[in-house]
């Protein structure tokens, strides 16, 4: 990712789709992979923290511009407490369960 603009142009041709960074516009070189995108921080004393977004081949057009944004999608996964508990990898008996002592 680039931060620096031309003297003529857009620089952006990517844009974030979900995630913290949604409709963040910004400048990749890559084709495929998944970039760590910096977050926008409310506040100076917020400390810097950047989120994984996939390359995709879709194309976002938007009014006003002669090529496409490149579709960067969120990949980093949800956190909940039901992805952070270990699970067991035996499978699952389908038979009901005894109420037997």
């Amino acid at each position: 990712m680039s931060a620096e603009r031309p003297a003529t142009g857009h620089a952006c041709n990517a844009i974030c789709l979900g995630g913290p960074c949604h409709g963040l516009l910004t400048h990749i070189d890559q084709d495929i992979g998944i970039l760590a995108v910096p977050v926008p921080r409310r506040s100076p004393d917020e400390p810097e923290r950047s989120a994984g977004y996939r390359v995709t081949r879709e194309r976002v057009r938007y009014h006003g511009q002669a090529e496409p944004y490149i579709a960067l999608h969120w990949a980093d996964p949800p956190r909940s407490r039901e992805c952070s508990t270990p699970r067991s990898s035996a499978p699952r008996s389908s038979a009901p369960r005894s109420s037997a002592p």
